[in-house]
This record gives structure tokens, sequence and C-alpha cells, in this order.
């Protein structure tokens, strides 16, 4: 069958393949993206975190190409920035990214975490070659590891 799916939790990031956990990014957004204090965003600081997600996603791209990721983004924190159900293309999303780099260059206040989750989005249509990303947060899906922990 060959659906990828990438769950966004508080504490993490998980990569799941079918039903296979493919692997598991401990700290979630805070790991691409730590604070550092209350300070502003930087350019800098989205150049890291992109290093950071492609470190992480590089050995599992190929194994993407060409499939539609489905997000469960369990945080609700890309709501603003994505139409549930709506399929995005590669393009879209870069231009989600964009948006929110603008946003950061511009000294503009923006969420964290969010810009961390938008970064790993893009990188997975980047490099997975996706066909495109389809956000589901209403449903967390065969995976969900919370409820899996309490059986």
């Amino acid at each position: 069958m060959n659906q990828p799916s990438l769950i966004i939790e508080h504490e993490a990031y998980e990569l799941w393949l079918d039903e296979k956990l493919l692997t598991r990014l401990a700290g979630g957004a805070a790991t691409l993206l730590p604070a550092a204090g209350s300070r502003q965003l930087r350019e800098i600081d989205i150049e890291a975190a992109i290093e950071r997600a492609e470190d992480w996603l590089m050995p599992f791209s190929k194994a993407l190409q060409g499939l539609q990721l489905k997000i469960c983004d369990k945080t609700g924190r890309l709501k603003s920035y994505f139409d549930e159900h709506q399929p995005y293309s590669v393009e879209q999303i870069e231009r989600i990214f964009s948006n929110v780099h603008y946003e950061v260059a511009h000294v503009r206040e923006v969420e964290r975490n969010s810009v961390a989750d938008i970064v790993l989005v893009r990188e997975f249509a980047h490099h997975g070659r996706l066909s495109g990303i389809v956000l589901n947060s209403a449903d967390p899906g065969p995976q969900d590891t919370s409820e899996k922990e309490k059986a």
C-alpha cells in the first residue's frame, strides 16, 4: 500500500510507512528549533532547523518518493496554515514555507513550534519528492501511540 504518515505530537515527530514506525524524533519541534530564551526567531535559526530536519529524514526520503504524505497534527499547530483534507502540492508547501520565512525575516512574531513543523513538512515535500500532502488533525490514524501505551 505504501501510505506514509507523519505524526506531529507535542514531544515527538514520528514517521510511519503503512503500519510500520520508520523513525521517531524525540523532542519534536523543540529538537528542530530549540528555544533560546525568548528571543525573536532569526533566519539563521530556520537554516539550522532545515539542517536538523534533513539529518533526520534523509535516510527515509527514497521510500517516500512519489507518495502522498498524510500528516496527523495532534497539536493543532498547523491548522492556521493548512485546510484539512485538502491535498497540497510541493509548490503550495513551498509557498507556505516562504510566507513563514518572510515573517521571520521581517522580525514579525511567529510561533516557534509551528515554524519547526512547517520546516519539517517542507523538507519532507522537497527531499521526499512527494506527490502531495494532506493534513488530517482530527483522526490520529492507526498509529496512535498514546492508545497503544494505555493497552
